[in-house]
Parts: C-alpha cells; structure tokens; sequence
C-alpha cells in the first residue's frame, strides 16, 4: 500500500500515559466481544492524529489466526469527553496483516479516506469492512449487516 503517509505524526510522538489512558478509554468499544478474550496490554497504537477534539485513531491487535505475527487494526474517529465519548466511529478495520506492514497500510488507507477516496479499492488486500453489505452503525456503535431488506446487528 503506498499512500504519501509520512508527513502523518508516530503515535510514539505522543506522551504515553496520554496514549495508556486513551487506549483504556477506546478498548470496551473496540474490543467488544473480545474483551473476555484479550489483554489491553496486546492492542498498540498505529494512528494517532488530533485535530481540534477529534481523535483519529488506529489501534491494532494479535489475530487469532495460524499465521504467527499478524495483527487486525481499527481505525475509526472519536469526540471524547470527561466522562465518556460525544462521538465514536469506526471508519475500517483491517484484515490480519504481517506486523512490519501493519502500520503502513493503516497510514496509506487513513490517508486515502480523508482524501476521500473509496476504500472499495482496497477491499480486495487490506479493507475487511466496510464492504457492500457491511456498515457501522453510529447509534449501536457496532458493524451490522445488510441481508436483502433485513438489517442485522449483533
């Protein structure tokens, strides 16, 4: 994936008890299911871009997958506030890709939606949803499903 991303400031750059107490604050949303599962210490920043309040932010995570050393990443936007968040959207999530690359197609695909270019294009390599049948519902805070007129949210 190339994409002109290195203008795009590290994560890193950002102090890390900023970054601990955010993730802390993202990781029910993202997880969700997986929480049970999965240890906050596993999910690590790959996008951190603040404009004004709004937080763009990719957090990635180990697949549970036979192929050692992939991780699945979220990006999506988020308003926080003192108690909880304003606003919370998850743009894509990636499928699992090899850790040395992760980071750079979250970087080129971020780039590519704020240029507002279709994510589609990607669909086939890097986008595991959004899809055509897939969408995140705001109001649920959670993907759901387009089967004919019937709309599933688990």
């Amino acid at each position: 994936m190339s994409g002109g991303c290195t203008s795009l400031p590290r994560p890193e750059a950002v102090p890390a008890e900023v970054r601990d107490s955010m993730r802390a604050r993202l990781y029910p949303l993202v997880a969700g299911a997986h929480a049970a599962r999965d240890s906050i210490a596993s999910y690590r920043w790959e996008l951190w871009v603040q404009t004004g309040e709004t937080l763009y932010f990719g957090l990635s995570r180990p697949t549970r997958s036979r192929f050692s050393r992939r991780r699945e990443a979220v990006v999506g936007r988020a308003l926080p506030t003192d108690t909880g968040w304003a606003y919370y959207e998850e743009i894509f999530w990636t499928y699992p890709l090899p850790e040395e690359t992760l980071r750079k197609v979250v970087e080129g695909l971020f780039a590519a939606w704020q240029k507002g270019q279709p994510l589609t294009l990607c669909q086939e390599r890097y986008v595991a949803f959004p899809d055509p049948y897939t969408f995140y519902n705001l109001k649920r805070r959670r993907w759901c499903r387009r089967i004919g007129r019937d709309t599933l949210c688990p």
